[in-house]
């Protein structure tokens, strides 16, 4: 075996112990920064203030708590798929509401409810139909994390649609009128709220992240430790 060859084959341990010492540290880096950015969200929908629904919105509106009067559009419920609770399947249910003295309506997001099978008839969310007054928080549309293909028109002569993902500018396509390009999360106290269940900024807090960024610090540690130990035994032995 040639002296190259040889050099290259001793190597390969080597660089594999630092390619996993590096990849841990990146994930862990990672995750710490997840952390951070979870907990700058809990932050902010803890000191978010309470602004008029206006045109245009601050910069600084995602979960502003907003109140107004107006009504809901009861027979066009936008359902976003895959919502869980509680190990169960479902959606959420959004439904249009223009307050009074605007051109352009909200998506109110008005919480979970069950849809066992997506052959079954879409669940007809009921609503109040005369003027009434809301409370909740502002909030972007639910982001999607990985998409997959186009997400699908909306059937404007059919009503609930069900979407897998919340596409703002399909959804005004459909209702014919204009739409903000924010969402409002009813308060859980409103008659409407489907479940009373309190709305989170994250799904879980930064304390998971910094779990996860420790264990890749860990074994980081554990293959550089293995590393240096079988490196040393080595040159001992030569």
């Amino acid at each position: 075996m040639s002296r190259p060859s040889s050099f290259i084959i001793r190597s390969i341990p080597h660089l594999a112990a630092v390619l996993v010492i590096l990849m841990c540290s990146r994930l862990a880096v990672w995750q710490f920064d997840r952390a951070d950015e979870k907990r700058g969200l809990m932050q902010a929908w803890e000191q978010a203030g309470e602004i008029a629904l206006g045109e245009p919105l601050p910069a600084d509106a995602t979960y502003a708590e907003v109140r107004a009067t107006g009504t809901f559009e009861p027979s066009r419920n936008v359902l976003l798929d895959n919502q869980i609770r509680a190990g169960q399947a479902g959606v959420h249910v959004f439904t249009p509401f223009r307050p009074d003295g605007m051109e352009r309506s909200w998506l109110v997001n008005r919480g979970w409810h069950p849809l066992a099978s997506r052959q079954a008839p879409l669940p007809r969310v009921g609503v109040p139909e005369t003027a009434t007054s809301i409370s909740g928080r502002l909030r972007s549309p639910p982001r999607v994390g990985r998409q997959l293909g186009e997400a699908r028109p909306l059937d404007a002569d059919n009503w609930p649609n069900l979407v897998t993902y919340l596409d703002l500018d399909r959804v005004e396509q459909a209702l014919g009128s204009q739409l903000a390009d924010r969402v409002i999360l009813l308060d859980p106290a409103h008659p409407a709220h489907l479940t009373g269940d309190d709305w989170r900024p994250v799904n879980f807090g930064p304390d998971r992240h910094l779990a996860y960024a420790w264990q890749w610090i860990t074994m980081a540690v554990a293959v550089f430790l293995i590393w240096v130990a079988l490196t040393w035994r080595k040159i001992r032995k030569s």
